[in-house]
Order: structure tokens, then sequence, then C-alpha cells
């Protein structure tokens, strides 16, 4: 098989189209190209055909998990999963990722510092609601251990509770035991412990309650 003609693809110059004895071969990323060192005239193998394809495979794969990766950060398990739905191989998966690895572009306790901040920043919850969250992206236990602890807590319980604990007081006939149940209960559903839940609870009631120049 004689390389006979290599175009750069009309509507992606970052792909090149590849001809053998006359005919067309295959598309393939430029890259790969390159790193093959493929040009006019040059014999190509059976060997060669097959590796050409294994890292045209590769390529997509990977320039797959940038774009995926571009919206933000991901767990390298999410990395995974998102491979597995575009049917790439495993061989190519787990390749995908050493490279990734190489770059620095999949890194769990990075990902998990990066939830943990965007979680306190956008959407406060417990260390319990967090640790579930990041095991459910597939982020190893021990690793969820080491990076989330709930020192915070307590802060990030007066921020969450503080706009559902203000809606509830709107209603000008709320009481204590009305608010406790509904706070209580939206503040354990974001993963805070009973203790932290129940002395948020009742500093935000004095708290609104004396905005308010009202008794507790």
């Amino acid at each position: 098989m004689k390389i006979t003609a290599l175009e750069t693809q009309a509507s992606n110059a970052e792909r090149v189209n590849v001809y053998v004895d006359g005919r067309f071969l295959l598309g393939a990323s430029a890259t790969v190209v390159l790193q093959m060192g493929l040009e006019l005239e040059q014999e190509l193998s059976p060997g060669q055909l097959e590796q050409l394809r294994s890292e045209e495979a590769l390529q997509q794969a990977v320039e797959r998990a940038y774009n995926f990766l571009s919206y933000r950060p991901r767990s390298r398990e999410e990395v995974r999963r998102y491979l597995r739905r575009k049917e790439t191989s495993p061989e190519i998966i787990e390749a995908t990722l050493e490279r990734l690895d190489r770059l620095d572009l999949v890194n769990d306790h990075a990902f998990a510092s990066f939830w943990a901040e965007s979680r306190e920043q956008f959407n406060p919850r417990g260390a319990r609601a967090i640790k579930n969250e990041l095991r459910m992206k597939g982020v190893e236990r021990e690793v969820v251990e080491e990076m989330i602890s709930d020192e915070k807590d307590e802060e990030l319980a007066l921020r969450a509770g503080r706009k559902k604990a203000q809606s509830l007081l709107h209603n000008p006939a709320m009481d204590f035991v009305t608010f406790r149940t509904r706070l209580g209960s939206f503040l354990q559903r974001r993963g805070f412990g009973y203790e932290i839940v129940t002395r948020t609870v009742k500093a935000l009631w004095k708290e609104l309650k004396q905005e308010d120049g009202e008794e507790d």
C-alpha cells in the first residue's frame, strides 16, 4: 500500500484525508499524521495501518475528553463513563486516561477540592452530602475522606439556611415548632448533622426575630 495523497479536509483543517493506491483510505487527525511521519509515496505496511487506526481512535477519544473537561473539572470515573457512552473500547479509554494523567487533566484530589469549593460558594451543603456526591461521581472513598472535612459545617449551615428561614418567616403566623420542622428538614437534606441543624435553627430563629424587632 502506497500513500498517494494527503489532503487537508475542507471542513476541518486539523484533519487529513489519507489516500492509498489512488483510493481514499481514512480521515485522520493531522497530529497523528505528523506523529507517525506519514508522507507521499510512503509504503504503508499492515502493521503501520493498524497503528494508524489505533492512534486515530486514541486521538479522537482524547479530543472528546478534552471537550468534556472544558466545561468543568471532572473526576476520573466521570471521564471513563463519558467515553463508555461514546462506545469507546476499554483499551482506548485506559490509554486516554493515561494521557490525561500525564497532562494532570484528571486528578481526583483536585476535583474533590473544586467540588467542595463550588458547593461552598454557590450551594452550601454539609460534608456528608458532599462526600455522597463525590462518591456518586466515582471518587474513591480514601480520597473523599482525605479531602472533605466537616469543620466548616456550622458556618455553611447558617449560610444555607438563612434564605430558607427568611422565606419561612415571611408568614407572620409562623411558630417556632413549624419553623424548626421545616428548616430542620431542609438542612438535613443538605447533609448537615442533627446537632448542627438544631443549633442553626435556634440561631436563625433568634437572629431573624430580633431583626424584626420581635421577642424570641
